[in-house]
């Protein structure tokens, strides 16, 4: 019988089969590096173009914020004009007021009772003055209350200077509110 020996095919197939495999192995390798450096290539494509995009939203954030406040600075302003016209309206309406409350002032006073000092608080008129007598004061205070520019007359001091004397004459004090000049269109328009 002849003898055969099957080692070297056996070798030669292994070697065939390694060959394959490392080849195969090299393939993948090859396919997966070049997957891996795609992606890793793809990503920082993708990061880059975010930050040219975080970039640009930046500057317009910046342009932005520098919008705002300038529109900050110029309410701002408005508010202030807006005060400012506020407060020339007030001054422009209440002239009148002051002529209103003087001419009621001349016209309420009644014989025996003169000022000696008028102060203005605000919407208070502070009248100090001297009175023959109290009904005259008291007169007063009745024509006050009954004045169209004029309100809630309250007497704050009376004293007499002289209380033997036959004229009597009263120091007094009193505060009377006048009607302001929102008020006074008001009256006007009624």
């Amino acid at each position: 019988m002849k003898q055969i020996n099957l080692l070297p095919w056996r070798e030669a197939r292994r070697k065939v089969q390694q060959r394959r495999f490392a080849m195969f192995a090299a393939g993948w390798t090859a396919f997966a590096a070049t997957v891996v450096l795609g992606g890793y290539l793809y990503v920082g494509n993708l990061i880059e173009a975010q930050q040219v995009r975080n970039a640009f939203l930046k500057k317009e954030i910046a342009q932005l914020d520098k919008s705002i406040s300038s529109i900050k600075e110029l309410k701002k302003e408005k508010q202030r004009l807006m005060a400012r016209m506020e407060v020339i309206g007030e001054l422009q309406s209440s002239r009148t007021a002051i002529v209103h409350m003087l001419d009621e002032l001349a016209r309420v006073v009644p014989g025996g009772v003169y000022f000696t000092a008028l102060k203005q608080r605000g919407t208070v008129l502070e009248i100090e003055g001297v009175a023959q007598s109290n009904a005259n004061v008291s007169d007063l205070m009745r024509y006050l209350d009954g004045a169209e520019w004029m309100e809630n007359p309250r007497l704050e001091v009376i004293e007499s200077k002289d209380k033997r004397s036959a004229a009597r004459a009263s120091r007094f004090v009193l505060r009377v509110n006048h009607i302001t000049a929102h008020e006074e269109n008001k009256i006007e328009a009624s």
